[in-house]
């Protein structure tokens, strides 16, 4: 969630749509993850701290007890999908990234890893789902280091053009179009970074001349 706002922060409107796109699935991703381990440890505590074995042997997989940990895993499934789409819309529509095919394997890892666990759960109580929920952990396994690795390369290049604390992209990408007028005239923003008011008028001035 930390590396969210980070992404979403003022510096990218200077990324495009699909990079904008993916901090919002990097978004929901977090937020569906959040939601789902909040619910994952309600149904372990409860079972470890209130409820016997043979109680448990007994009513899990009806019930309150099993709604709350069937949702927190479609959740979770849910998380695994929103990454592989945030993956994937970050790097592939980011202006340098880490490597097309980063986003790529991500996606495709999560998604094998997201279809895995709703496998598993529609397998549930039959001798499938031991086989199903070991895939689905090994994949998330192999997901989360893929993510690690692509993010050691993909975060010093997401920043690396970042506004700082005193500058707003929007005030910066609005100097640079307008000072991107300089061949024909004056440049309206001076070595600081200010705007020459002088040379602006005279741009206009001159600008006006032609029409």
């Amino acid at each position: 969630m930390a590396f969210q706002s980070l992404t979403d922060d003022d510096s990218s409107i200077k990324q495009s749509r699909g990079y904008r796109a993916g901090t919002k699935f990097l978004q929901q991703a977090s937020s569906f993850g959040v939601f789902a381990s909040t619910l994952a440890l309600l149904v372990f505590y409860s079972a470890n701290y209130y409820f016997d074995d043979p109680w448990m042997s007994k009513n899990f997989g009806g019930g309150s007890s099993w709604l709350i940990y069937f949702t927190s895993r479609v959740c979770d499934a849910f998380t695994l999908f929103f990454y592989a789409g945030s993956m994937f819309f970050l790097e592939t529509y980011h202006s340098e990234g880490a490597g097309e095919a980063w986003g790529w394997l991500g996606a495709i890892c999560f998604n094998l890893a997201a279809f895995s666990e709703i496998a598993a759960l529609t397998a549930w109580g039959t001798s499938s789902f031991e086989v199903l929920d070991a895939v689905y952990t090994v994949m998330l396994g192999v997901s989360i280091s893929i993510a690690f690795l692509w993010s050691l390369f993909f975060e010093p290049a997401s920043h690396r053009f970042d506004v700082h604390l005193t500058q707003s992209a929007m005030r910066n990408e609005y100097y640079k179009s307008r000072n991107a007028m300089a061949y024909y005239g004056p440049a309206v923003v001076n070595a600081d970074g200010e705007i020459d008011i002088a040379a602006a008028a005279e741009q206009a001035q001159a600008c006006l001349g032609c029409c």
